[in-house]
């Protein structure tokens, strides 16, 4: 009898399919592809930036590609935004600052990761000589302040805890406050302001911890930005974060620049003033007989008889 060798039982290999990584290099090179191209796109249009006859052009275009974008292509958007805002031509700083808040604006969850680079970004900004690109950097600040800076009134006076975002503002602000440069200091000061002024949720125990450091720099000889720093307090004033003891404390300073030489500093200490009186229910009991006082002293003062 003769006996049959055993048929192999392994299946046999289907013919012509493509062995699965080069499908995944082939689409992982079609994705490199389309960023190298979104890139050439998004530089195109910053380029268009400066010239009158283009910028309305690469506006237009550039918030097409932010509202489109995937969050995967978010990070080399914000790093092309970055390089531009160090461009010589203002026009280009300007809008380049613009439109990293109308990315945090459309893609808030896929930028909070960002937001620390965001904000450092901006305020190494105010060292620009250009008083607009301040602005901008000042309007900048204001617009993340109004999107990251509200709660869901559910923290109590921290609103759901937002003290580690305030963080993120204050502590490069602080930081470029403490150089010797006036302008700098201006520029920072003016941002802290709009930070305070545009909360949309005021984290109020957060923001009632600026007030020991807003009043070191006040006594501060070395500050020279007081007139941009004194609209902090009218504006902390006017969301309830002074409370009793930094009034107190922060008085006697502003008491003595209502007798600056300069007009400056003495209006932005009677705004200031007049925000306490307005805002903060221990002004009476606490600085009223001494703040009259001193506007008594001063009433030949044109901004300070307005206050009176």
């Amino acid at each position: 009898m003769s006996s049959q060798a055993p048929k192999s039982s392994r299946p046999s290999k289907p013919p012509n399919q493509s062995p699965p990584t080069s499908r995944s290099s082939a689409s992982s090179l079609s994705s490199h592809l389309a960023m190298v191209e979104l890139k050439q796109r998004i530089l195109t249009a910053l380029s268009k930036l400066a010239d009158r006859d283009t910028q309305q052009i690469a506006i237009d275009d550039l918030e097409k590609i932010i509202q489109s974008i995937s969050p995967e292509a978010i990070p080399m958007l914000l790093n092309c935004l970055y390089d531009s805002s160090a461009d010589p031509k203002p026009a280009v700083k300007k809008e380049s600052l613009r439109l990293l808040t109308v990315v945090c604006a459309s893609h808030s969850d896929s930028t909070s990761t960002h937001l620390t680079k965001i904000i450092a970004h901006i305020i190494r900004r105010v060292k620009d000589s250009d008083s607009g690109v301040k602005d901008s950097c000042r309007d900048a600040i204001g617009a993340l302040s109004a999107q990251y800076l509200k709660g869901d009134n559910s923290g109590g006076g921290d609103n759901g805890g937002l003290g580690s975002v305030v963080a993120l503002f204050v502590k490069p602000l602080f930081e470029a406050m403490g150089e010797q440069n006036k302008g700098v200091q201006s520029g920072a000061a003016l941002c802290m302001a709009k930070m305070v002024e545009c909360a949309a949720s005021p984290p109020i125990m957060a923001f009632q911890k600026l007030c020991p450091r807003i009043c070191k720099l006040l006594n501060n000889p070395n500050f020279l930005a007081k007139a941009s720093l004194l609209p902090v307090v009218s504006n902390l004033s006017q969301v309830g974060a002074i409370g009793q003891q930094s009034l107190e404390n922060l008085l006697p300073s502003i008491h003595e620049l209502l007798g600056s030489s300069d007009w400056g500093t003495r209006k932005a200490a009677a705004d200031a003033l007049s925000a306490l009186a307005l805002h903060s229910s221990n002004f009476i009991t606490d600085g009223g007989a001494s703040t009259l006082a001193v506007l008594e002293a001063c009433r030949f003062d044109k901004h300070i008889r307005e206050l009176r």
